[in-house]
């Protein structure tokens, strides 16, 4: 019998106690959930094959254990579960990791080359929305009936609540309770995520109505901002990076008042951008040692004013029908002044954890590998 610690099958090796562990037999893994039953923690030493045989399809392992054990593994689940650094593109892994790759960081001569089209609701592919979510970080859907907003959302995920219930609904109105349902221009911002502990948010922006004069929206790719301010203020980077900043968001009618510090600038383990959280109306500061509250600031207002560059900003109109979908940790949106008395402009915003939609997207594309064909 071999003595090495693993085994290797279509040029890519694979660990004895790998596979033990991912054994995909019913009594080491639910047959329904496919949870794991197998407790690896009380093996007292590495697991050891009594036999092995590799046929063209399957690899089958008889364990030395008591009592005996087999495991079959398909050789198709093993090439898509490969972890080996020969894996390659075609592995579970990096087809999850390429869609990390396939971001395109856009500015707005890049959107002005490359316009986006809006999907029609009723004829577009879904996958087609889907895909430009991933790459741009956002999505536009036209001719959505209002009837079918809920079905559309609860499809990908459920609806996260917020004060105002499944949708929040922003017009114009005295005593607002957000600066959203007046008539002032809003700065590029990201919702919630910043003030809230809460996930990552898929954001969507339905117009029931929109007649106003003004209100444009605009949206700015906070990855590619983030990129570019590293590149030219690479100090000012770091400290967006390093210091927790504080935001808040007062709710009179609701009663409600929340606070959370956070980095405006969020790093993966990688080291690369994976949140951008800003809203300056929100932003209070109150939390900075006094000797770095004066170069904290001058890192905010730089970053602020890329933020509002003309370089960075797609500015655009939507229509009655139209959704906009944006990933709110990446891609700010916010828009133009409004005329409040020169036509109805409502709009229904409401969110869905972004961990429902890779979810979703993972399972459409992943199944077969635990369900089969």
């Amino acid at each position: 019998m071999d003595n090495k610690s693993f085994i290797t099958v279509e040029g890519k090796r694979f660990h004895y106690i790998w596979l033990r562990d991912n054994c995909l037999s019913s009594k080491n893994r639910h047959p329904s959930s496919f949870q794991k039953l197998y407790d690896i923690s009380e093996v007292t030493a590495p697991p050891k094959p009594q036999s092995v045989e590799l046929t063209e399809n399957e690899l089958i392992i008889d364990w030395d254990e008591n009592p005996p054990h087999r495991s079959i593994f398909p050789i198709s689940w093993l090439m898509s579960h490969a972890y080996d650094e020969t894996a390659g593109k075609a592995s579970f892994h990096s087809k999850i990791e390429l869609r990390k790759q396939q971001e395109i960081l856009w500015d707005t001569a890049w959107i002005e080359a490359h316009p986006p089209e809006k999907h029609d609701f009723y004829s577009c592919s879904s996958q087609a929305w889907v895909d430009q979510l991933y790459i741009l970080g956002f999505a536009v859907i036209k001719n959505m009936p209002l009837s079918e907003l809920d079905n559309f959302l609860t499809s990908i995920g459920p609806i996260h609540y917020t004060e105002g219930g499944r949708f929040y609904t922003v017009k114009s109105k005295p005593g607002a309770n957000d600066i959203s349902e007046t008539g002032y221009a809003l700065p590029p911002h990201t919702d919630y995520e910043s003030y809230m502990y809460t996930s990552h948010l898929l954001q969507f922006l339905y117009f029931v109505e929109n007649k106003a004069t003004g209100g444009d929206s605009i949206l700015v790719d906070g990855f590619r901002v983030a990129q570019d301010f590293q590149k030219h203020h690479p100090d000012y980077f770091q400290i967006l990076v390093e210091t927790p900043t504080q935001f808040q968001q007062l709710y009179t009618d609701w009663e409600y008042y929340h606070r959370r510090s956070r980095p405006i600038i969020e790093l993966d383990i990688k080291g690369k951008v994976s949140g951008v959280y800003f809203g300056h109306s929100h932003a209070c500061n109150w939390d900075i040692p006094f000797d770095k509250m004066e170069k904290f600031y001058e890192a905010y207002s730089e970053f602020f004013r890329y933020l509002k560059s003309p370089d960075y900003q797609y500015h655009f109109r939507l229509e009655s029908g139209d959704c906009l979908m944006v990933q709110n940790f990446r891609v700010l949106h916010g828009r133009t002044a409004v005329d409040a008395n020169s036509g109805p402009r409502h709009l229904e915003v409401s969110y869905v954890a972004w961990d429902y939609f890779t979810a979703r997207d993972n399972f459409r594309q992943f199944k077969h590998l635990y369900l089969g064909d």
